[in-house]
């Protein structure tokens, strides 16, 4: 890619824009093309702004002129996302998906609205319970390896996407979810990734502001159908309050009014789960894969771990070492309710503040070598919070985190008990030798060739 220009901004200046001088990268460079590098080259993008131009940088996005002030340094996103939430409130209902999440998801939910439907979320959540989750995860990974080839190249992704889509149908549904293949086939669609100019006019053009059309449409229309049936025939389950399902004890929740949710209300959050719950697990994955078997050392001392069975500690490094420097989501986004000054610029009320979970995870400031996969990191002296967001911070914290950890090491352990991975061979592996590039799939980051290995039996 060519070599673009940026200059310094000056620490004492103020907006506009947004108090970081020049525009990165640099004079002449259009908003047309800052979007276009940030649809296609997003973490090239975001290095090459942070080297020129430090912890806090403007991009300006086309059509609609949207400008987004990305921070990184662990304080000040610190001091974001622990704000009050009518002083930064989440941005997340212009995300590209919340038309498909649905206006009651708690994703998309701001202030007390979302703190309510947070807490009716909790109980399927809670660490006693999730464990419950554990046979199931197993289950359906051998399931799923009993068709994998061996000996010859085979992405980690595709495989990792069918465990993940299981696990979660599984924990939401219980039983019924053997019998709902409809659900199955709406969820690929919906999940068929848009094109980057796709997603670019769907993001900033303003064309995603109502419910989906088309295709998509059409497969949001048949999700719905399936889950909405679902919620009428378990309310009317008599042994609801027996079952483990995620679905049922969402039916059980109540606010502290003694209210539960609505079925609308329900619908959107069962949404949620099904998209944001699978997705990225199954390309953290991928990437823990992609990422060791390029570190052969490392993934011998995992082995040695899970022959061994007495301890998860190298594990649950790999774990968060992956999350770090793979992080799948690479942004959050705050809008400023009022003026407020971080990383050293006055910022107006308005203003689109992006903590960059992918630069701040990489943070100099925190991290030695912080561009390396580097596990032991988290063995001796783990992060402070704010310096370690895959799953942003605060209150608005993924509540799905602590599952998608256990999901991960449960998975990688089933698969490291009777398979090994290794780099492809050939001019694909030659070329990949360093790694595989990431590469955009909607709003996430994914390996580029989706972790491509080969397999061996131990």
């Amino acid at each position: 890619m060519a070599t673009v220009a940026v200059e310094r901004p000056d620490r004492a200046q103020t907006p506009p824009p947004c108090g970081t001088g020049t525009l990165p990268p640099g004079p002449g460079l259009t908003p047309a093309i800052q979007t276009l590098l940030w649809t296609l080259a997003p973490t090239w993008l975001m290095r090459r702004c942070h080297d020129g131009l430090g912890d806090a940088f403007t991009l300006r996005l086309a059509p609609s002129d949207v400008t987004l002030v990305f921070i990184s340094d662990p304080d000040s996103v610190k001091r974001l996302l622990t704000a009050p939430a009518d002083l930064a409130p989440s941005g997340a209902a212009n995300s590209p998906v919340a038309p498909i999440m649905g206006p009651s998801s708690v994703v998309v939910l701001t202030g007390p609205e979302h703190l309510r439907q947070r807490r009716l979320l909790l109980p399927p959540f809670h660490g006693e319970r999730m464990r419950e989750y554990e046979d199931v995860i197993v289950q359906e990974t051998r399931r799923d390896m009993a068709q994998w080839p061996i000996g010859r190249p085979t992405a980690v992704q595709e495989r990792s996407r069918r465990i993940t889509l299981e696990v979660i149908l599984r924990a939401v549904f219980g039983v019924e979810a053997e019998r709902m293949d409809a659900l199955r086939s709406a969820i690929g669609d919906l999940l068929k990734p848009l094109s980057g100019i796709g997603l670019l006019l769907a993001t900033f053009g303003g064309r995603m502001r109502g419910r989906p059309t088309g295709r998509t449409g059409e497969a949001l229309a048949r999700l719905d159908e399936v889950i909405l049936s679902e919620i009428t025939a378990r309310r009317q389950a008599p042994d609801l309050a027996e079952r483990g399902d995620i679905l049922s004890m969402l039916l059980l929740s109540r606010d502290d009014d003694g209210e539960g949710m609505t079925d609308l209300e329900l619908r959107d959050e069962l949404v949620t789960l099904l998209l944001a719950g699978h997705e990225t697990t199954a390309t953290s994955v991928a990437w823990a894969i992609e990422r060791l078997v390029r570190s052969p050392a490392r993934l011998a001392r995992l082995i040695a771990e899970v022959d061994e069975g007495s301890s998860d500690d190298y594990m649950n490094a790999v774990v968060n070492e992956t999350l770090r420097v793979r992080p799948v989501v690479p942004l959050v986004v705050r809008v400023l309710a009022e003026p407020m000054r971080l990383a050293g610029h006055d910022l107006p009320a308005g203003t689109r503040v992006v903590p960059s979970i992918y630069l701040t995870n990489r943070s100099p400031l925190v991290y030695d070598h912080p561009d390396e996969f580097r596990p032991e990191r988290f063995l001796s002296d783990p992060p402070e919070t704010f310096s370690w967001i895959p799953f942003g911070g605060g209150i608005r914290r993924c509540i799905g985190a602590s599952f998608a950890q256990l999901e991960m090491k449960l998975i990688l352990r089933t698969i490291l008990e009777e398979l090994e991975p290794a780099p492809p061979g050939g001019l694909r592996g030659l070329l990949r030798r360093r790694g595989e590039l990431t590469r955009r799939r909607a709003i996430t980051l994914v390996p580029s060739a989706g972790a491509e290995v080969i397999w061996r039996r131990r």
